[in-house]
């Protein structure tokens, strides 16, 4: 007997050895580990050995961070660590993700949830300041005789709140996309197009948003697109205006959207993917400007330009600033206008405004962000209203 407990003893040490140990083997036998690209930063790099003599403290921090980046099996861990926390005690391993009902998952981060529990009202005077901005906008635009549209994509919770966690209820009366429709009304010569309710209505048609992803599916996004259509058509009828007998609707099974990826489980959590496959041999193909990228795609890697163009005369052209939800849009956008160039900022540039000469302006923003709004003019923006104002 005592024998059996010491071979015990034994082998439970030395399966805890092996264990401390293999992810240092792992690291010198294979290499740096691979590094989960669903962390969205770049990784720490080994700092250079100089910098020992130099600051020793600064090295070592470094160095840390580095380590903590690449040591062996660090990803395998990470994924083992959150299949344990999601699967047997059912929570949410990401800060930023939240487990929601029937498989639903819900962005947490950026005050989303807050935003959707209408904690964070506007006060009077930030209502006027967004409308001001607007206001400048739309009127900078028109001297040039280019007509501004905005549109608030909703987040998903806004349109399936009830799959929401049940300690995630709306506080507030209103939120702050509620404050600025209602603030914006009053100014008729704005366009903002609210497509909340028209999601409202197709929900029982078909499902418009990823289970798994922040963003809206095809189907979801083209009722955005049809509201949008409605009101640009209102100006210019020639604007080719696509509809859902232009497409099929295909699901299939594929891996978990960004929300999935976010846990470093995409493989695992599946999405039934809805996508609008076109019955029709699509017009616009890609472009290219003269022009640099307005947004510095060596710090926000993924946010190239898009640039696509039917060449047909008889349609506007269009620029679109947007954000990620505008890319299952830029398909049926595409088919609609002459051209259509898209630039993931929401910074107003009045410099590539001036060297595109479209015929209108989009601005296009996730009800999260809806800040997007408040963004502060170029003064070169209000010098020239200034100017106008001043000339008899």
């Amino acid at each position: 007997m005592m024998k059996s407990g010491r071979l015990t003893q034994i082998i439970v040490t030395v399966s805890f050895l092996v264990m401390l140990a293999a992810p240092h083997i792992m690291e010198f036998a294979v290499g740096r580990a691979s590094t989960a690209s669903v962390e969205k930063r770049a990784m720490a790099k080994r700092p250079d050995s100089h910098l020992i003599l130099e600051s020793f403290s600064d090295y070592a921090g470094q160095f840390e961070k580095y380590y903590n980046d690449s040591f062996g099996l660090r990803d395998s861990l990470i994924r083992w660590n959150n299949l344990l926390r999601l699967w047997i005690f059912d929570e949410s391993p990401v800060r930023g993700v939240r487990l929601g009902r029937e498989g639903w998952l819900f962005y947490a981060n950026e005050w989303a949830l807050e935003d959707y529990e209408n904690v964070m009202p506007y006060k009077p005077e930030e209502l006027a300041s967004i409308r001001k901005l607007v206001e400048e906008r739309r009127a900078w635009l028109e001297q040039r005789g280019i007509k501004f549209f905005v549109m608030v994509a909703p987040d998903k919770h806004t349109i399936y709140g009830e799959f929401l966690p049940p300690a995630i209820h709306k506080i507030g009366k209103e939120s702050r996309v509620d404050q600025v429709v209602k603030d914006l009304e009053s100014h008729p010569g704005i366009e903002f197009i609210d497509p909340r309710e028209a999601l409202f209505r197709a929900k029982p048609s078909q499902r418009l948003y990823h289970r798994t992803d922040t963003h809206w599916n095809d189907y979801g996004a083209f009722v955005g697109y049809s509201e949008l259509m409605e009101r640009i058509a209102l100006y210019f009828p020639n604007v080719r205006k696509l509809s859902l007998d232009d497409y099929t609707v295909s699901v299939s099974e594929e891996e978990g959207g960004d929300l999935a990826g976010m846990l470093s489980l995409s493989d695992r959590i599946k999405e039934e993917r809805i996508t609008l496959v076109p019955r029709f041999i699509p017009r616009a193909v890609d472009g290219a400007r003269p022009y640099p990228d307005p947004v510095d795609t060596a710090e926000y890697p993924g946010r190239n330009m898009v640039v696509k163009e039917t060449r047909d005369p008889r349609l506007p052209k269009a620029l679109i600033f947007r954000d990620s939800f505008s890319w299952p849009l830029i398909p049926f956008l595409a088919e609609s206008f002459q051209s259509v160039v898209f630039v993931w900022t929401f910074d107003f540039l009045p410099d590539l405004i001036e060297r595109e000469k479209p015929d209108l302006v989009i601005l296009e923003c996730v009800g999260r962000y809806i800040n997007a709004l408040a963004r502060e003019n170029p003064a070169e923006v209000e010098a020239d209203l200034a100017l106008t104002e001043r000339r008899p």
